[in-house]
């Protein structure tokens, strides 16, 4: 049992508040958001363009530290926490002179974790995830749709316990971008990680998620959690779409979005 008192929250957000600084004064950016995620739950999180999502994603991975409130990874302190965080960024960053396979490779060189065995996974995972007749290419060379999954796999080849995905697929075109998060998340799904996605797209949230957190303008603050239950065999994120449930979820989060909170008085 964690110092929450529970054994089921993988990671825990705890009242967590944070301010921007500048010269023209302080920015009250999220204020008092709590939530969990499962181990293994794929969690979707939507909100107004501005109000802190990437921000909060930052908290999570360690690279700033709240004003305010807690961080639990698989029990402990985010601090003190041993569960590894992958980040996969909108861009895919991947280096335009190293070839596929250099550039998946790109995290373990930094790392200096690369080895013979790290070899033959890099291969194996090309392999399976349909890039390994272009892992000489350079990214000039690969379709946008090749790119973010070049993107995923050096990601996961660090063996992260926890992935965060910041848009992943905003810079895609419509036909590609659907495609591409239908073959992310059954990477994802197939990997068993457990997965926290910011999204501008209501459609994406829930044929990607097994639940959506819906923030406020900023400041953030949490105003629902919505599980996901879409009836359907096929519970890829091109079929979930064809669900009978999407429509009502789709109106539901739609509604959280343009229902503006009433300010508060001071």
């Amino acid at each position: 049992m964690d110092s929450l008192g529970t054994t089921k929250d993988y990671l825990r957000v705890e009242s967590l508040c944070y301010s921007y600084h500048s010269l023209e004064g302080e920015t009250l950016a999220i204020d008092n958001v709590s939530f969990s995620v499962k181990e293994g739950e794929f969690l979707a999180i939507v909100g107004p363009s501005g109000c802190g999502k990437s921000t909060l994603l930052s908290l999570i991975a360690g690279l700033i530290a709240p004003d305010c409130g807690h961080i639990y990874i698989g029990g402990n302190t985010a601090n003190q926490s041993d569960i590894n965080i992958g980040y996969m960024l909108q861009k895919d960053h991947l280096l335009d002179w190293r070839s596929t396979i250099k550039n998946v490779a790109l995290g373990l060189e930094i790392q200096h974790k690369y080895s013979d065995q790290s070899f033959l996974m890099i291969n194996h995972m090309l392999d399976t995830y349909g890039l390994l007749s272009f892992k000489d290419a350079k990214p000039k060379e690969l379709s946008g749709g090749m790119r973010q999954r070049a993107a995923l796999i050096r990601t996961l080849l660090l063996q992260p316990d926890i992935l965060l995905l910041d848009e992943p697929f905003s810079a895609l075109d419509y036909v590609t971008r659907l495609e591409v998060s239908d073959d992310i998340c059954k990477i994802i799904r197939n990997e068993q990680k457990t997965a926290i996605l910011i999204t501008h797209d209501i459609s994406e949230a829930i044929s990607i998620a097994d639940r959506i957190i819906v923030l406020s303008g900023r400041p953030a603050h949490v105003k629902k959690v919505i599980d996901v239950h879409l009836t359907v065999e096929d519970k890829s994120p091109l079929h979930a779409r064809s669900a009978p449930e999407f429509k009502d979820y789709f109106n539901l989060i739609w509604k959280e979005l343009t229902n503006h909170d009433t300010p508060k008085k001071k």
